[in-house]
């Protein structure tokens, strides 16, 4: 009777051994699975922050800059005119930027399945992966508009200079109307290609985190591995002032945080079945 319950206690144990051991095969399978999806959605997160901060720094902000500077100059001139210090039929003289603008292939669906599908977090990355897709359809949808007008300027012929800087400028026209739809677009654009910046890095952000906390879980269980978590790098953006400032995001980030702790708000690992 006793070698009977010795020969039973020693197969639970044994089968509770090689329970155990199947878990923590499982769990490992899981966790390096997740270091290397994370690894796959930083790659694409910085992909498309790049994206955006390329597009930035080659259109939008010299559109912007430029169209500024104009429009400091045009009230310049008009004040110049006022006062008499320069002929009332003299013409406002300046050069429309009307370069072409597209926005680049942007690999956002691939983002959202690595986010939802492969990675294991609930909160803030979940909802920066959706504002990331709403930020590019809205940016979309404004270069489209930019272009429409644009070429409403090109058809407007010659010796219409004047309607060509109430329009471009947002200025009273004709009958008294008035259209500052270019205006908006522009200002749409640079602050839309904000948002996109701003969301992609804090996206970045949130994965490496999520990423080094996967990595010590898995570290505990293989002891020898090779496995890391990308570093992502903005420095030489942020140096040149391409990068948003964080306050204008307040009531956004604010959100999140009265969720819970800074540290949840941001990423949970959840095991995965």
């Amino acid at each position: 009777m006793t070698s009977l319950v010795g020969a039973l206690a020693g197969a639970f144990a044994g089968a509770r051994a090689a329970q155990r051991v199947a878990e923590r095969a499982k769990e490992s399978d899981n966790l390096l699975a997740q270091l290397r999806a994370t690894n796959a959605a930083l790659t694409v997160a910085f992909t498309i922050c790049n994206s955006f901060i390329q597009l930035k720094k080659q259109h939008i902000r010299p559109l912007r800059v430029s169209f500024t500077t104009q429009l400091a100059e045009l009230q310049e001139f008009h004040r110049q005119r006022n006062a008499g210090e320069i002929p009332r039929e003299q013409p406002f003289q300046f050069l429309a930027d009307l370069r072409s603008v597209q926005l680049p292939l942007m690999p956002v669906e691939v983002l959202q399945r690595l986010v939802f599908d492969k990675l294991s977090v609930t909160g803030r990355p979940l909802a920066l992966a959706a504002s990331i897709a709403d930020t590019i359809d809205s940016v979309q949808g404004l270069m489209q508009k930019r272009t429409e007008l644009v070429n409403q300027f090109r058809a407007i012929p010659p010796g219409g200079q004047g309607l060509t800087v109430a329009l471009y400028f947002g200025l009273p026209y004709g009958d008294g109307r008035v259209s500052t739809e270019y205006k908006d677009t522009l200002e749409g654009l640079f602050s839309q290609i904000d948002n996109g910046i701003f969301f992609s890095e804090l996206l970045c952000k949130d994965l490496k985190a999520f990423g080094d906390e996967t990595l010590v879980r898995y570290k505990k269980i293989a002891k020898k591995t090779t496995e890391h978590v990308s570093e992502i790098d903005f420095q030489l953006a942020r140096d040149e002032g391409l990068l948003p400032d964080e306050s204008q995001f307040s009531d956004w980030l604010r959100g999140f945080a009265k969720a819970g702790s800074p540290e949840a708000a941001r990423t949970k690992v959840v095991p995965q079945p």
